[in-house]
């Protein structure tokens, strides 16, 4: 990726191990980046007439739909440009006050999942490709875990319970928190046979797992409702029909998994 830049600039860049180098139009969308160094000149002077040097902070905020173009943010201008002069723009990765903002509002912190606030505009967008099922997940008689260890074994119940959730789905699927001791898994691409089997692993999972908190074994189970893609509704709707699976989940002895196909 850097045959692009001269040699001087090739060099910098071995000497200094913590730049990850990227051509800017390979970054996902809402990526921040630090320009490193910028090789093309008509770049640079075009750069320069806005006021924009070296190090200052780029944000990708538009991709062309052809791909031909992309639109960057740099401080409050926006530019479009065309993306084989984006190769010529090293930039690095750069964790600033923005970034984590962003991730404070896209992940939960106790649990590392997203945040409810976050996922739902990710949900509503995807209720557009079907197939697909949602689960809703809630464990089993939480309160007495806080009534009788206390809130941080409640919160190393539910963080250990959100990893095994995380380590039984795949890379494409959503895993939120979505209030309290509930989560919502979205499995993306999947029937709602598949879906009943990814439920059913995650509750045995957890029922096989063990909470360790001050030398005593904590026991936890899980219960889900399970939806498959039912006829276009909105997202609302669809949550409504997967708790009532839930709930059925829950009166017939907890530990369980419930489906309902809308």
């Amino acid at each position: 990726m850097t045959e692009h830049f001269k040699r001087r600039e090739r060099m910098s860049i071995r000497r200094c191990k913590s730049f990850v180098v990227y051509p800017l139009s390979n970054f996902p969308l809402g990526e921040v980046a630090e320009v490193v160094c910028i090789s093309s000149l008509d770049l640079k002077l075009r750069l320069k007439s806005i006021g924009v040097i070296e190090g200052t902070l780029l944000e990708v905020v538009y991709q062309d739909p052809t791909g031909e173009r992309m639109v960057i943010k740099i401080n409050e201008t926006r530019i479009a440009l065309d993306k084989d002069i984006l190769k010529h723009v090293l930039v690095r990765p750069l964790k600033t006050s923005y970034e984590t903002l962003r991730e404070l509002v896209r992940l939960d912190h106790l649990t590392g999942l997203l945040t409810r606030q976050f996922a739902e505009n990710l949900l509503k967008r995807e209720l557009a490709n079907p197939p697909y099922c949602l689960v809703l997940a809630d464990i089993d008689n939480f309160k007495k875990f806080n009534d009788t260890f206390g809130h941080q074994a409640g919160d190393q119940v539910l963080k250990e319970v959100a990893q095994i959730v995380k380590n039984n789905l795949r890379k494409t699927d959503l895993a939120v928190r979505w209030g309290g001791e509930e989560f919502a898994i979205f499995l993306k691409n999947t029937s709602i046979e598949l879906g009943r089997s990814i439920a059913e692993r995650i509750r045995k999972a957890v029922a096989n797992h063990v909470v360790w908190w001050q030398g005593k074994a904590l026991k936890v189970t899980l219960s889900l409702g399970v939806c498959g893609s039912p006829p276009v509704r909105p997202l609302e709707v669809i949550l409504e029909i997967t708790d009532k699976a839930l709930y059925q989940a829950k009166n017939s002895g907890k530990n369980l998994v419930s489906v309902c196909e809308g």
